[in-house]
């Protein structure tokens, strides 16, 4: 076909060659007189784009730009000129247009320069395609698509730069909000956004709330002033985040692991704090490393019978002669590389790979069967088995449970299910009515880690809750923390009045204890009676009446009695303190989502405010932050960022416009605590010094 072309330098022959190919073909051919500037294309295209076929006339080079992306107008500019010029004989580029709906489709124009007797350029003969590139951009935007982006990092690998990858986690809700389309014109904005900045060589639409941009080779600084501009433009509408990697093949093997790597600093932006940039860690790789390494093995530890995996017990107590209630069945692991793995490094590798449905299951079983033999010994004896989010995902987890009370021909009595408070099954009416099929069969359900999630009451009363864990983190030092103390109590006067079961876990000391006792919980659970133990060191210490170690444990639980009947404890009430010296008490919540703060603020707190009226939590922080003196704002400011990121206790002095008092000194200090639902949590004290 070149041979043929470049033998006819009559227009009129080569426009009937382009007229009779085009039939055979979805392509839209093109001729380009460069001598002349005119340019036409065969076929239908006035069908799908603002420009005229060859029955219809040409056109100029110029004159078809207006259908060309702005973005894109540069480059595509910068080509066709060097065709001219004779400095390239090819042509291959890929830019978008917008359609006769004004919608922006990408194409692939490709073409061969034939030459005059004299060797000048002479003509430009080519396809336009849209259906080579229809699978590598994302419609709504325009913007390139993820496999676009893996083959534009392969070709990029040997150079330098940088991948950023930008979120916005709370596209959902907004779309929940206010609709669909919003979300969609959000999305549109982010896109022309990413295409109008300096620096920014190439954009992408790589997933419903995700873009990815590459960056140019340059400093760090420079890849954070492009995301201040870009978080700028966008500070009315929502949050943005960013994890930036720098493209370089010394650091990353791979387009897989680079891509990789970005997301894993991403997801560190999302969790450290709202509208924040997170640049690549070689530790945090190196983390990803290991739990991609761990996953491998705990696949190959399911397929061979769940081997590695064991189940201790740490026995609960009832309240006063501390005798065997129950058991809570714990998992462990061992590594065949690593040794003992902790729960909190292999369970949520379970969880996100799915290994928790097969492993969870096995749990229930052994556990039931080994509750049966023990059951001949103490009759009314429970086992406690932990279940996830994504156990509680399975439709049939409920067949499940009543299929292993079967199999071990246990009744539903002999198992309680503990879930964690902060799962929130209750958002779900699937969940509700999962949990009251199981409880139908007679199974309990307990509430693990009580307080340190919503302590919604309600729930527990709409779920019908059985038992209440109350978390380590209450339980701890209460023989000096007043307002754990005051906080247990009221727990415990609810969940009386509503027939509820209360175990106090991580009990550790005697004087803890001590005290408990006194507030009279149902069940105790920690280490001051037992660690978790094997199956053998239960029927060791509870069962076997003859064996040493029964004796030993009765002869301990005797002592811990005369030590709990001889010591109480003295409560201080330091209201009265902190009101006489003016110390106000304040709870920071920050959802990074929805980029909400809320301040709540105890009554000393208020006084010292001057508030007049009442404030909803928003409206408190919003009347404390702008009543900051702009001078103090960025120091403030980046003190409550070191509370969040180095969760350490953090004192400033600031100044603060008072409403009937004018500018006071205020010192105020503050440390990061429990988070609660999703939110980042900061509790701190607040006081005026003059």
């Amino acid at each position: 076909m070149d041979k043929l072309l470049n033998a006819v330098k009559d227009f009129s022959v080569i426009k009937r060659y382009l007229e009779a190919i085009n039939q055979t073909t979805d392509d839209f051919l093109y001729m380009y007189d460069i001598p002349n500037d005119r340019l036409q294309f065969f076929g239908h295209i006035h069908e799908s784009f603002k420009v005229c076929s060859a029955q219809h006339g040409e056109r100029s080079f110029e004159d078809c730009l207006a259908i060309v992306h702005p973005a894109d107008r540069g480059r595509l500019c910068a080509e066709v000129e060097e065709l001219r010029r004779g400095a390239r004989d090819a042509h291959d580029h890929d830019f978008r247009l917008f359609n006769i709906r004004g919608e922006t489709v990408w194409v692939n124009s490709r073409g061969k320069v034939l030459h005059d007797e004299n060797g000048a350029p002479y003509v430009l003969i080519g396809r336009l395609s849209e259906e080579a590139l229809r699978h590598l951009f994302n419609p709504l935007t325009g913007l390139w698509n993820k496999e676009k982006l893996r083959s534009d990092l392969d070709g990029k690998m040997a150079g330098k730069g940088w991948l950023m990858l930008l979120g916005i986690p709370a596209l959902a809700s907004l779309n929940l909000r206010h609709g669909r389309e919003f979300g969609d014109e959000l999305l549109r904005e982010m896109a022309d956004i990413l295409e109008a900045i300096d620096g920014i060589e190439e954009s992408y639409h790589v997933m419903n709330n995700h873009f990815a941009v590459i960056v140019r080779e340059c400093e760090p600084a420079e890849v954070e002033s492009i995301y201040g501009q870009i978080c700028s433009r966008m500070d009315e509408k929502c949050s943005v985040f960013a994890g930036a990697v720098p493209i370089d093949s010394t650091v990353f093997g791979s387009v897989s692991q680079l891509i990789d790597s970005a997301n894993v600093t991403l997801q560190d932006a999302v969790q450290d704090m709202v509208g924040r940039i997170v640049f690549f860690s070689a530790d945090d790789i190196a983390q990803k490393i290991s739990e991609l390494s761990l996953l491998e093995e705990l696949k190959e530890s399911v397929q061979n019978n769940f081997e590695g995996f064991e189940i201790c017990y740490q026995p609960q107590l009832k309240r006063g002669n501390y005798g065997l209630h129950g058991t809570e069945a714990l998992l462990r692991y061992n590594s065949k590389e690593r040794g003992r793995v902790f729960p909190d490094e292999f369970i949520p590798v379970l969880e996100h790979s799915g290994l928790i449905d097969p492993v969870g299951q096995w749990v229930l079983e052994q556990a039931l069967a080994q509750c049966r033999v023990w059951r001949e010994k103490i009759p009314d004896l429970r086992v406690a088995v932990n279940f996830s989010l994504r156990q509680f995902e399975d439709g049939r987890l409920g067949e499940k449970i009543v299929a292993a009370l079967e199999k071990t021909r246990l009744p539903g009595s002999a198992l309680t299910v503990e879930l964690t408070e902060s799962l929130q099954l209750n958002v779900n009416p699937h969940f509700v009515n999962l949990i009251r099929f199981i409880k139908s069969y007679g199974v309990q359900f307990s509430i693990d880690d009580f307080g340190t999630g919503y302590s919604n009451l309600a729930y527990l009363k709409d779920l019908d809750v059985d038992e209440i864990k109350i978390d380590r983190s209450f339980v701890s030092n209460i023989e000096k923390d007043t307002y754990n103390y005051r906080l247990i109590c009221n727990i415990l006067e609810f969940a009386s009045a509503n027939s509820i079961h209360t175990c106090c876990e991580g009990v550790e000391t005697s004087k803890e204890l001590s005290i408990l006792e006194q507030l009279q919980p149902d069940i105790f659970q920690g280490y001051l009676f037992e660690p978790p133990c094997t199956a053998l060191e239960i029927e060791c210490k509870y069962l076997r009446e003859t064996a040493e170690e029964y004796k030993e444990r009765l002869a301990a639980m005797a002592e811990l009695c005369r030590y709990v009947e001889k010591y109480g404890a003295i409560h201080f009430n330091p209201e009265n303190i902190l009101r006489e010296n003016r110390i106000g008490l304040w709870t920071l919540r920050i959802d990074r989502e929805e980029n909400r703060f809320e301040l709540h603020a105890n009554d000393v707190m208020a006084q010292a405010l001057g508030l007049s009226e009442k404030l909803s939590p928003t409206e408190c922080y919003d009347y404390w932050k702008n009543r900051i003196c702009s001078y103090h704002a960025k120091m403030v400011s980046d003190d409550i960022y070191t509370m969040i990121k180095d969760n350490r206790a953090v004192e400033t002095e600031y100044a603060w416009e008072h409403p009937s008092m004018g500018v006071v000194r205020v010192r105020s200090s503050g440390i990061r605590v429990q988070d609660i639902g999703g939110m980042v949590v900061l509790e701190g004290y607040h006081r005026i010094l003059n």
